[in-house]
């Protein structure tokens, strides 16, 4: 009987121990599945989503469904999410992971969030626990990594400032309004011969309608050049003299929405 009782002992300790871990792993991946919503959502908009009231996971924003505020497969409490944009230097384990940042945590099946994960409003957190107890699950998008996510804002940036270049150039050297840039020598037929140089010093804007004006006056040849990384010719601005791109919904907002100005 007591060799029964020590082997039905160890059985029962075996499977809860097993049990765990594959909590965990469902709660990780739940957490992950969140993390990629956030990114996503960064990808789109350049911000990170604030949390709703208590540190929660802002489920509207991420349009995700209700069940991914809650640690269900631990105990139904809500995640704690934390979220920097441009503000508070937040840390892990000790570690900045920068000032444009996230941190998910589940505070494991003991409900509590401990040692730094216990004060979630002083940006310093705990992933590696220094107790046997810890039980916390944490895991964070750092600013290096948001950073990496939207490379394709360093090509935006450099294509219009080419294509910028290229409208101030038009307007200020096509003195006969013709649509391609003049190069007058001077003299009596300058602006006149549509030769080159620019001869009355007077920037004509309204002669740069957009990338194809552009390309009209032989200042763009290259097709990549004209269209943003979602294949969308870029947007001219007539007010403030500037390019932009239309963002991810391919929609030309006039710089609102999720527009990408200067």
């Amino acid at each position: 009987m007591a060799i029964v009782g020590l082997l039905t002992v160890s059985i029962v300790g075996l499977y809860a121990a097993v049990a765990k871990r594959q909590r965990e792993a469902k709660t990780i991946k739940e957490m992950e599945c969140i993390r990629e919503a956030v990114l996503g959502y960064y990808r789109n908009f350049l911000v990170l989503p604030s949390p709703d009231s208590g540190y929660v996971v802002p489920i509207d924003d991420l349009e995700l469904p209700p069940t991914a505020r809650t640690d269900e497969i631990y105990t139904g409490k809500y995640y704690a999410y934390v979220a920097s944009n441009v503000g508070e230097t937040l840390k892990v384990d000790g570690q900045s992971i920068g000032n444009t940042a996230l941190v998910l945590i589940s505070s494991g099946v003991n409900l509590e969030f401990e040692e730094e994960n216990s004060d979630l409003a002083d940006g310093e957190y705990t992933q590696d626990g220094t107790t046997a107890n810890f039980d916390d699950i944490l895991i964070y998008l750092s600013a290096n990594e948001l950073a990496s996510s939207i490379a394709w804002s360093r090509e935006i940036d450099e294509e219009v400032s080419v294509l910028n270049q290229a409208g101030r150039l038009l307007a200020e050297n096509d003195d006969d309004g013709d649509g391609f840039v003049d190069e007058d020598p001077g003299g009596e037929n300058c602006g006149v011969e549509d030769l080159p140089g620019n001869c009355d010093a007077i920037t004509h804007w309204d002669l740069v309608t957009g990338v194809q004006s552009l390309v009209n006056g032989g200042l763009i040849s290259n097709p990549d050049h004209l269209v943003d990384p979602w294949g969308t010719e870029y947007c001219w601005d007539s007010v403030n003299h500037e390019f932009y791109s239309a963002g991810p919904n391919k929609t030309d907002e006039g710089c609102g929405g999720d527009d990408i100005c200067p």
